[in-house]
C-alpha cells in the first residue's frame, strides 16, 4: 500500500486516521511542496477539506500526481461530483469508521477509485444518459451477466439488482467480479465507461 500522509485539523478525526493508516503514516502541517518533499507514486495523501480555501493546494497536489483522497465533514453529492472532475482518488466523511477509511486506502493503492453509494449511481446516471449504447458489448458475458450489467447501467445497487433478479447480492457480487475481469477494469463506474464505449 502507498505510504499515506495526513493533513488533518480535528483531533478528533486523527485518532481514526491514524488507526486506519498504520505506522509509516507520516503527519503533514502544511501541504506546501509536496512534490519536493516526497515521491508521489509512493504515497497517497489524505487532507481534511475544512472549507474551500485549500481546494487550489488540492488541485496543484493532483496536478503534481498525488493520489488524494479528501475528507469533509459534511460531505455532499454535489461537492463530491465536482471535486472528483479535478482528479482527487476518494472522497469521504471526516469521521468515517477505521474500516471504512481501510478499504477506501486499499481501494485507491489498487488504482481505483473511492466513491460513496450516492456519487457512484450519479455519475453512472451522467454517464449513461450521455449516450446511446452499442450493444456488441452483449457478445462477451452471459445471459446472467447481461441481465446484472443493464441493471448497473440503470445505476442500480447490488442489494437493488439481487432484489430484481431473485437472487443474493454474493451471487450479483460473482457476476460482477467476472464482468470486471472480462472487461479488464477494476471498478463499477470503469465498467460502465467500457459498456459505454465498447465497439
Amino acid at each position: 500500500m502507498k505510504r499515506p500522509l495526513i493533513f488533518v485539523q480535528d483531533p478528533n478525526a486523527l485518532k481514526n486516521w491514524l488507526k486506519a493508516c498504520g505506522t509509516d503514516t507520516k503527519i503533514l502541517y502544511d501541504l506546501d511542496s509536496l512534490d519536493q518533499r516526497f515521491t508521489a507514486n509512493e504515497c497517497i495523501v489524505l487532507i481534511q477539506l475544512s472549507d474551500l480555501s485549500n481546494i487550489e493546494q488540492v488541485k496543484k497536489i493532483v496536478q503534481q500526481k498525488f493520489d488524494v483522497l479528501l475528507f469533509c465533514n459534511e460531505p455532499s453529492t454535489t461537492e463530491g461530483l465536482a471535486l472528483f472532475q479535478f482528479g482527487i482518488k476518494g472522497y469521504l466523511n471526516t469521521f468515517a469508521s477505521v474500516g471504512r477509511i481501510e478499504q477506501a486506502l486499499v481501494t485507491i493503492s489498487a488504482g481505483s477509485i473511492w466513491l460513496g453509494p450516492e456519487i457512484l449511481q450519479n455519475m453512472i446516471q451522467s454517464v449513461t444518459h450521455a449516450q446511446t449504447l452499442d450493444d456488441h458489448w452483449m457478445e462477451i458475458v452471459t445471459d446472467r451477466e447481461q441481465q446484472v450489467a443493464l441493471l448497473v447501467l440503470k445505476s442500480k445497487s447490488n442489494k437493488e439488482i439481487a432484489e430484481q433478479l431473485n437472487i443474493t447480492e454474493r451471487t450479483v457480487k460473482a457476476h460482477m467480479h467476472n464482468m470486471f475481469e472480462k472487461f479488464q477494469v477494476s471498478d463499477r463506474l470503469s465498467l460502465v465507461l467500457k459498456i459505454k464505449n465498447y465497439s
